[in-house]
């Protein structure tokens, strides 16, 4: 699949050049066996699989054993920083739009992506630089990320993890740089079309086996592969030809990709240990909250009922509940005797 996907000879640097006369290109193809492989040249690329391996670590760790390795349970995923659809949005969980993308369900899951990773990532990367092959990947992420659970709100509950909606960003990109360099016939769109074709025929299998004969077979989220592989695609189209950033606006841009990582782990550490009804449910939401309800707890009872009516804002019960609280609260002169606050 290397040699399908081979970047233009002309492609170096920060940014993408003009494509090659024919003598160019002739003499690009002499010196091919010079050109670098591995991770040379791409320390992101390099830096990224090295992060996810690690971060599988973790998982394995909390889990509790080596058994694991083969699946891991979800309130691990969930409390690392899965991007579970129904508390993303209800929560603005934000960040997990970001630690999802380094979170996987096993170690099969875990060498898919990071050998996909290993193939186009050192190839984009020292094709696009540095500077904008990191922005390209959160980016991938994040929508990717944000397809999965506004799909997940409106037809079905999902959690979701792994760094497939990235990668699925940076083969589209790859295609498009493609395109632009070499046009549609060229080896870097036609290898990276192979890969993004295979992502989206192992999509439409799940589902084909899903509803068959295999229903355990772990999920494939298809929303987060398009919606990785259209943000990475508008992402390149947006990159001007001939334009290069200097070594201090790289240097810039790096560390505040890496910033917005740190700061999206912490902030899921931080919710961990801070907010009561992270995990809950409606039902456990609404139940927390007559439970403080009547045990005089009207700050916490407010409180627990409004993260439920963010949760479900169109169910009618539950605002009524909340209203019932409200009123109960406040009402010194309601037929039922409002509960005392307690410290």
């Amino acid at each position: 699949m290397t040699e399908d996907a081979a970047p233009p000879s002309s492609g170096a640097g920060e940014a993408e050049a003009p494509a090659s006369s024919d003598a160019e290109t002739g003499a690009a193809a002499s010196e091919a066996k010079g050109q670098p492989r591995g991770f040379t040249g791409a320390p992101v690329s390099g830096a990224l699989v090295a992060v996810n391996i690690g971060v599988f670590a973790a998982q394995v760790y909390l889990a509790g054993g080596w058994s694991y390795l083969r699946g891991m349970p979800d309130p691990v995923l969930r409390w690392l920083g899965a991007n579970a659809s129904l508390w993303t949005i209800s929560d603005t969980r934000l960040e997990t739009l970001v630690t999802s993308c380094f979170l996987h369900s096993s170690i099969l899951h875990l060498f898919i992506n990071m050998l996909v990773l290993w193939q186009v990532g050192p190839l984009l990367e020292r094709a696009i630089g540095s500077a904008r092959f990191f922005p390209l990947y959160l980016m991938s992420g994040i929508v990717a990320g944000a397809s999965s659970a506004i799909w997940g709100r409106f037809f079905a509950p999902t959690v979701s993890f792994g760094a497939s909606g990235a990668l699925c960003g940076l083969v589209a990109a790859a295609i498009v740089v493609g395109v632009r360099t070499e046009g549609w016939r060229g080896e870097l769109a036609i290898g990276m079309g192979r890969w993004l074709a295979l992502f989206v025929l192992v999509g439409l299998v799940r589902v084909a086996l899903d509803r068959s004969l295999f229903p355990g077979i772990a999920q494939i989220d298809n929303a987060a592969h398009i919606g990785g592989a259209l943000g990475g695609a508008v992402i390149a189209t947006t990159w001007q030809r001939g334009f290069t950033y200097e070594h201090r606006t790289q240097r810039t841009v790096i560390a505040a990709c890496v910033a917005i990582v740190l700061a999206a782990g912490a902030t899921v550490y931080v919710r961990n240990r801070t907010d009561p009804y992270l995990y809950m449910n409606v039902d456990e939401r609404m139940q927390a909250a007559y439970s403080a309800f009547q045990a005089g707890h009207c700050d916490r009872a407010r409180a627990a009922m409004s993260r439920a009516i963010q949760m479900d804002p169109n169910n009618r019960f539950i605002r009524a509940g909340g209203d019932e609280i409200a009123r109960e609260c406040s009402d010194p002169s309601s037929d039922r005797p409002s509960p005392r606050l307690r410290p």
